[in-house]
């Protein structure tokens, strides 16, 4: 006759550790089953999972700006107020993350290169990911088809075929202009999103940028390509800015100098038809028209070294992104970590098989305490 451990009842304030051992030693060969059942799931899940590598760079944002002048305090004692035009503007780093995650950068993406095992020549990373022949295919991905995602693939099947018309809009980050993207590169958008891998370290001001693929050789292109396409944005918007900064110097350096003309002329001609004259007037006036000149000359002599410096500064080509860890092609894969997911396993197995040992008394407890109260209540009756 089997003996009865004794398993706490729910009003019971204590629990008797020993009692709780020996029922697991007796349920041991239990315990290791479901224990031993959910490793070699981990196993198959581990060993089926589709392998990615990740490439990656970590660069500098270069966020100095210039030297400052004298002309900016002169030009706001004429008047003219330059603003951030003087400045030497680049984008923050906060602004990273939103440029690689734009349509427009995704867009340019999707046309990198690469070359892939199941292709002799090379493919755009859009063929890659719409064309199902480039891809491997995964057991688990497959079971995972046909069994949770059963109903979505019935209802793919019986569901008529959309039109490739619909249509998605973005709008550019920096340039505000619209994009519109198809059905399926929003599916390739989103894939590329999900596989960018974007760090960014104010403390230390650095930022990592980086890819996961399937194949190391294309994962490391993919991801030059990605700092290649972040170095341009990047560059193209300072560009913009000193073209910007170049056309308001010059603008303002044609006004002076068109002052500057007018002044010298107006006291020129005074020179000239006041020409021995010793009047205090005429002393007054010359002296007022001579600060004049010398007040234009001054803006005039300012803005034309600012114009100079300005399209020195357009033609200059100055690094904005300094790479500090270069992308290499990997050699370890980023996923799936084994180990780990055997080892998760593992752990559900046994929390699972403890839960079910521990608790079936329980909850069995609890039933016949309910069954035995409602046959008493139904005899009373």
């Amino acid at each position: 006759m089997e003996e009865k451990t004794t398993i706490p009842t729910p009003g019971s304030d204590e629990i008797d550790l020993k009692d709780l051992i020996v029922q697991l030693w007796k349920k041991r060969k239990f315990i290791l089953m479901v224990t031993g059942l959910f490793l070699l799931l981990g196993i198959f899940v581990a060993f089926t999972s589709p392998v990615s590598y990740t490439a990656s760079c970590t660069v500098v944002p270069q966020t100095g700006q210039k030297g400052g002048s004298n002309l900016g305090g002169l030009a706001s004692m004429m008047g003219i107020n330059l603003g951030s035009a003087m400045s030497g503007e680049t984008l923050s780093p906060t602004v990273y993350p939103h440029i690689v995650k734009s349509a427009p950068f995704c867009k340019e993406i999707m046309a990198t290169p690469i070359t892939v095992k199941k292709s002799s020549a090379p493919i755009t990373l859009y063929e890659y990911y719409t064309d199902k022949k480039y891809q491997s295919k995964s057991i688990l991905n497959g079971i995972k088809k046909y069994t949770l995602g059963l109903p979505g693939t019935i209802l793919l099947a019986i569901r008529p075929d959309k039109t490739d018309d619909n249509t998605t809009v973005h709008t550019d980050t920096l340039t505000g202009k619209i994009i519109t993207l198809s059905a399926e590169e929003k599916k390739v958008y989103d894939v590329i999103n999900a596989n960018i891998q974007f760090e960014s370290n104010p403390k230390d001001g650095y930022i990592k940028l980086g890819y996961t693929f399937p194949e190391p050789e294309a994962v490391a292109v993919i991801s030059q390509q990605l700092y290649n396409v972040l170095e341009r944005y990047v560059k193209n918007f300072k560009a913009e800015k000193e073209l910007d900064n170049l056309k308001f110097v010059e603008s303002s350096y044609q006004e002076a100098r068109k002052d500057f003309l007018q002044k010298q002329a107006n006291l020129a001609a005074f020179q000239d038809a006041n020409r021995g004259l010793v009047t205090a007037m005429a002393r007054a006036t010359e002296r007022r028209l001579s600060n004049e000149y010398d007040i234009a000359f001054t803006v005039y002599n300012e803005l034309a070294k600012q114009l100079e410096q300005a399209k020195l500064s357009v033609k200059q080509s100055t690094p904005v992104l300094t790479v500090i860890d270069p992308v290499v092609v990997p050699h370890e894969k980023s996923a799936p970590k084994r180990s780990m997911i055997m080892a998760v396993f593992f752990f559900l197995g046994l929390v699972t098989a403890l839960g079910w040992v521990w608790g079936k008394p329980f909850f069995q407890d609890i039933a016949n305490n309910l069954k035995s109260t409602g046959s008493v209540d139904a005899r009373s009756d």
